[in-house]
């Protein structure tokens, strides 16, 4: 690998999705992924493209529709560019099975309940991650980013996974435990991330 290369990282978190727009919005389909952006939304994603003044190496989106969305006006005038899909989807810490049909507000008793719990190594139900999971998860993107030749890239992902790489690439924790889990809930907390925010990160290899 080339030494001393710099990468300029662009993260971009989703547009508005109809979960994001309402806390009354009612989620029927099983799986948040599916979620598509709001009316609001898919202007934001036009007018991301005005972040742009070149064409970036390389565009990554995670698999889920909302960010595949917010990436598709980007694509749309720059169809040349390559792109790429990667395990960069949203932190999914409560088990899917209990979001099916119902909303933000409804859900947020349960979010509550797994941040207190502060258990690194607890794994709600089927399609949950653990905390733990989820950090090494982004660790790996972190390491396959270092990997890349190209100078731009442009990653659309979700705001715990862009949280979790300045997370881990400013404070650099050895190991997981409840301390740092909690510490991420604080970083995370004073560090939000708008829908359709940018967020710069250069690397120097």
């Amino acid at each position: 690998m080339e030494k001393n290369k710099k990468t300029k990282l662009w993260f971009i978190r989703h547009a508005q999705s109809k979960t994001n727009a309402s806390e009354d919005h009612r989620a029927n389909n099983l799986h948040l992924s599916l979620a598509p952006l709001s009316e609001f939304g898919l202007k934001q994603s036009n007018d991301i493209v005005n972040y742009f003044d070149r064409a970036p190496d390389l565009i990554i989106t995670s698999s889920y529709i909302r960010t595949k969305q917010t990436a598709g006006h980007l694509i749309k005038k720059y169809p040349h560019a390559p792109q790429e899909e990667w395990e960069i989807h949203e932190f999914t810490y409560i088990s899917p099975n209990k979001c099916f049909n119902t909303t933000l507000r409804e859900r947020k008793p349960l979010v509550s309940e797994y941040w207190n719990k502060n258990d690194p190594l607890y794994r709600d139900g089927n399609g949950a991650e653990s905390f733990n999971d989820f950090i090494g998860r982004v660790r790996s993107v972190i390491e396959k980013l270092k990997s890349r030749k190209e100078k731009f890239i442009v990653l659309f992902g979700h705001e715990y996974v862009i949280s979790a790489v300045k997370y881990l690439l400013e404070k650099n924790p050895e190991e997981i435990t409840p301390k740092e889990m909690q510490d991420f809930r604080e970083y995370y907390l004073l560090n939000r991330i708008p829908n359709a925010g940018k967020t710069e990160i250069n690397f120097v290899l």
